[in-house]
Parts: structure tokens; C-alpha cells; sequence
């Protein structure tokens, strides 16, 4: 077992949790950015120094556009509606089972040596072992938001978790991406964050507009009828019969 990459599978694994499950914003943009930030160094043998910063860079880019569409006000329509004691027993459960998954296919491995007699639990913590964890961990957690979430950021923020969860888990069954799809993976992840961020500004805006110049809105949204001559004292004083 690496314990470097052990601490890295675990932080990528809670940050896809605080990501899926806080109710602010900022709070889901810190755990996205654990996940979008430490993925890429889930991988044995990492990646050249050029495309590990540019998988880096891109990460903290996607989360500073989510960022700031969301520095003046918070969005609505985040948290996880069964919390996050439930999102983290399920992103551990996940994860075991992938760590599981990926022991049983090294064992099919005819190259590999047999294991031996009594194996230590902790010999099943392989650096694609724990990639594959990760990724399913962050995965699955993120399926809920990206299709089910209320708002473009909590959206944004499943479709990345998605994302991410499922190079965690290509990397863990096929080896480290290329360097071609590394620069694919990077423009992905652009395209979802600037498209998210347009979105969530869109939606502000929307908002904004629907917001009446005076109080008195019907159920609809649309302004409602005053009767000619009357002012707000007078609709407030009751009628006397």
C-alpha cells in the first residue's frame, strides 16, 4: 500500500461527498475542488509534469468560474436531500466495492503471481485499486446531482463529479490516460464549467427580471389587477357595510 496515494483516494472520496451533499455553495465548490484537484495524481505512473499541471490548472479554473457566479449570492437548490451521513456511507460502501472489484481482476491477471496463503488486507490498497474506489465513489454520488439538481450549479457540480469519477475509474482498470486524452478530459471539464457558469448568470438575471417593481404579484407572477382609484390604504381598510 502507498499511504500517499491511500490519503489522496480519501481526500478525493470526501471531497466528492462535501461536493454532493452541502448546502452552500461555496462549501460544494471546496469539495469539487479536493476532487477536480487531487484526481489527477490518482495514477502510477503519474502523468509528465506538463500535462499534471495542465489537468491541475483546468480543475482550479472550472471551480473559480463556479466560484464566481456564486460569490454575491448563494444558489438555491443545493444540498443532498437524504444528507451527507447517508452520501458518505454509500461513497465508502462504493468505494470498498470497487477496491474489491479491482482485487478480483488482479487476480485474473495470469502475469501476476498467486497471492499468497495469508494476504495482508492492506495489500489490496493498489494504486489502481484505490483509483478505482475513488472514481466509483465520486461517480455515483454525483449521478443524483447531475440529473436530478435543482439549479445550474448543483448540476454542474454532478456532471463534474461524473466526470471525474469515471477517468478515476478508467484509470483504475486501464492504466493512465494518454497524454492526447489527458488535453480531452481538460477540455471537457472547460466546456461543462463555462457552460455552467453562463447558465447559472442566466438564471440570476432571469430571476432578477422576474422580480416585480412593487409587491403585489399573483400567484402567476404577473401583476395584479388594481382596481381604478383605489390605493393600498384604502384595499387595506375592510369594507363597511
Amino acid at each position: 500500500m502507498n499511504p500517499a496515494l491511500a490519503g489522496v483516494a480519501l481526500a478525493v472520496t470526501a471531497g466528492a461527498v462535501i461536493a454532493a451533499s452541502s448546502r452552500e455553495a461555496r462549501a460544494a465548490l471546496v469539495g469539487l475542488a479536493l476532487v477536480l484537484g487531487f484526481g489527477p495524481f490518482l495514477a502510477e505512473p503519474l502523468p509528465g509534469a506538463a500535462i499534471l499541471g495542465a489537468r491541475v490548472v483546468t480543475g482550479v479554473l472550472v471551480v473559480y468560474l463556479l466560484w464566481a457566479v456564486t460569490a454575491s449570492n448563494e444558489s438555491p437548490g443545493l444540498g443532498s436531500r437524504i444528507g451527507w451521513p447517508a452520501e458518505t456511507a454509500i461513497a465508502l460502501g462504493v468505494a470498498i466495492a470497487g477496491v474489491a472489484m479491482a482485487s478480483g481482476l488482479a487476480s485474473l491477471d495470469p502475469s501476476l503471481p498467486p497471492p499468497a496463503e495469508a494476504p495482508d488486507p492492506l495489500d489490496a490498497l493498489t494504486p489502481a485499486a484505490l483509483a478505482l474506489g475513488a472514481g466509483l465513489a465520486s461517480l455515483v454520488v454525483g449521478l443524483a446531482p447531475a440529473f436530478f439538481g435543482r439549479g445550474a450549479l448543483r448540476t454542474a457540480v454532478g456532471l463534474l463529479l461524473v466526470v471525474q469519477g469515471l477517468v478515476l475509474a478508467r484509470t483504475g482498470l486501464a492504466g493512465p490516460p494518454g497524454a492526447l486524452e489527458q488535453l480531452g478530459i481538460d477540455g471537457l471539464l472547460l466546456t461543462l464549467g463555462t457552460s455552467a457558469a453562463l447558465i447559472a448568470i442566466i438564471e440570476r438575471r432571469s430571476a432578477g427580471d422576474a422580480e416585480p417593481g412593487d409587491s403585489r404579484r399573483g400567484d402567476d407572477g404577473r401583476p395584479a389587477r388594481a382596481t381604478i382609484g383605489t390605493t393600498d390604504r384604502d384595499a387595506a381598510m375592510p369594507s363597511a357595510r
